[in-house]
């Protein structure tokens, strides 16, 4: 979903499907939500930890066939 190589800061549009900026933000200050890396006073996301994070919310439905 997120490219690998590319590092999304808080502004950027595609962090949106994630949660808002406030969502974000909550998550960061309670140790929740996916990895960081601060950059002065600025927040960041590498695509790859972005990825590994959904990865780790994947939930599998049971098989409704029976």
């Amino acid at each position: 979903m997120f490219d690998n190589d590319k590092i999304y800061l808080t502004d950027d549009p595609a962090l949106k499907v994630l949660g808002s900026y406030s969502t974000l933000s909550h998550w960061r200050s309670e140790g929740r939500g996916p990895s960081y890396v601060k950059l002065g006073s600025r927040v960041a996301y590498c695509g790859r930890e972005l990825n590994r994070w959904l990865a780790t919310r994947t939930i599998q439905p049971k098989d409704q066939a029976a």
